[in-house]
């Protein structure tokens, strides 16, 4: 790999540092969990190496038992990770010019965090006037997925070796790390009040429908309100700009 791309990784890496006060004791609370509901160390890292996704893997370690429903956690984890597939359409406008390959792993390493450091960079090249299919900055966006998806599975890995003989992890407050991870993301990526009324109708719906439904349908309705609303605003503010 040239020295530039090499500098451009350290850099993604360096970005994604300050998450890891946030995600860290949140991996470990997941693998305290899934010690306590009998999965193995080794289980509950591969869990983490490769589903990959904070939330979805918290609802599959509530849904395991002796003899797992496979269906409904396969269903649960979908229904949670949906938001990943307008996340990706996304991100995709940027990734055209990149190999079969590393787009594939481009998408594989993409969770909410590196998301959103990632086009805060497309934004800010393109503030520097970089044509848009310039602006996806591979090495960048690797280098900040390596520097979640790595410490994320570790940290699980050590919740499911430790975990177990600490008791229940959520009395000293860490479950708070999952919250204050995605108001730190929607900090980064506020569009303004302008443009902010789909993200806003998202985690209302999905607020209000945690009164009587489970985690993955609010999930799934919020993400469904925003995307229409933003399907309906957008063809307008076309048409009056």
């Amino acid at each position: 790999m040239p020295a530039a791309d090499w500098n451009e990784t350290r850099r993604g890496l360096i970005a994604a540092l300050p998450f890891w006060l946030g995600f860290f004791p949140l991996g470990f609370i997941l693998g305290a969990q899934a010690s306590t509901k009998g999965m193995s160390v080794p289980t509950a890292a591969a869990m983490s190496f490769f589903n990959y996704a904070g939330g979805s893997e918290f609802a599959a370690v509530a849904l395991w038992t002796a003899a797992p429903p496979v269906f409904l956690i396969a269903f649960t984890t979908w229904l949670i990770n949906s938001r990943h597939i307008v996340m990706g359409m996304a991100l995709s406008l940027y990734t055209k010019n990149l190999s079969f390959g590393k787009s594939l792993f481009a998408f594989f390493l993409m969770c909410d965090e590196v998301w959103a450091v990632s086009m805060r960079e497309i934004a800010r090249k393109k503030d520097l006037g970089v044509p848009e299919d310039e602006c996806f900055n591979y090495a960048y966006h690797v280098g900040a997925g390596l520097g979640f998806w790595l410490p994320w599975t570790c940290s699980t890995a050590l919740g499911a070796f430790l975990g177990g003989s600490l008791g229940d992890l959520n009395q000293w407050g860490f479950s708070m790390a999952f919250p204050a991870t995605f108001i730190t993301l929607i900090v980064l990526m506020w569009p303004g009040f302008k443009h902010a009324l789909p993200l806003a109708a998202s985690g209302a719906v999905s607020a209000l429908c945690s009164f009587w439904l489970a985690s993955h349908w609010c999930v799934l309705l919020g993400t469904l309100t925003g995307l229409t609303l933003a399907a309906v605003i957008a063809p307008a503010a076309g048409g009056n700009s």
